[in-house]
């Protein structure tokens, strides 16, 4: 009930502006600092948020081209333990933004060791899509969708979809 009385039109027009004011600022301090591609030569590190399974080193060939080598590790208790190596290249189809969209790759192999006893080699092929988010020169969030193709070894062959939100933070 008192809430109505202190909350009156000209209060609300206060508010208003403030918040009004708070909002242009954010997006014009955004903007500001915001960045594009990292330079030519830099290297980061990337990584998975929730349910990490690999750490890639990205590398900045060109203002349009980076590079990934990249290493997992997937333990799964009393079933299995696979390693996995790869090269995740990522095309940049717009770089004069913060905001930039990519055309990915993935290629590179797992083996898994049964518990049981064995293990399954298999080749991994994929590609996709993404945009990556540069907050400043030396961080970044990445989304990215996209199919992988497992090949080969003694498991049944699989194409799968998948999708996953990165950070980065580049040196």
């Amino acid at each position: 009930v008192v809430l109505p009385q202190l909350i009156n039109g000209e209060h609300m027009k206060s508010i208003s502006k403030i918040s009004s004011i708070i909002l242009l600022f954010a997006a014009i301090t955004t903007s500001t600092f915001a960045q594009g591609i990292p330079e030519e030569g830099s290297l980061g590190i990337r990584s998975t948020i929730g349910g990490q399974t690999a750490i890639e080193l990205p590398y900045q060939l060109n203002e349009q081209l980076s590079i990934a080598p990249s290493i997992s590790l997937v333990g799964v208790e009393n079933t299995s333990t696979t390693i996995g190596f790869g090269i995740l290249p990522r095309y940049y189809t717009s770089t004069n933004n913060a905001l930039s969209t990519y055309f990915m790759g993935n290629l590179g192999f797992n083996n898994t060791s049964f518990d049981t006893g064995g293990s399954a080699t298999f080749f991994v092929l994929g590609a996709g899509y993404g945009a990556e988010y540069f907050f400043g020169s030396n961080f970044s969030i990445s989304a990215d969708a996209g199919l992988t193709a497992n090949m080969g070894g003694d498991i049944t062959n699989t194409i799968r979809t998948g999708a996953r939100v990165s950070a980065s933070v580049y040196f």
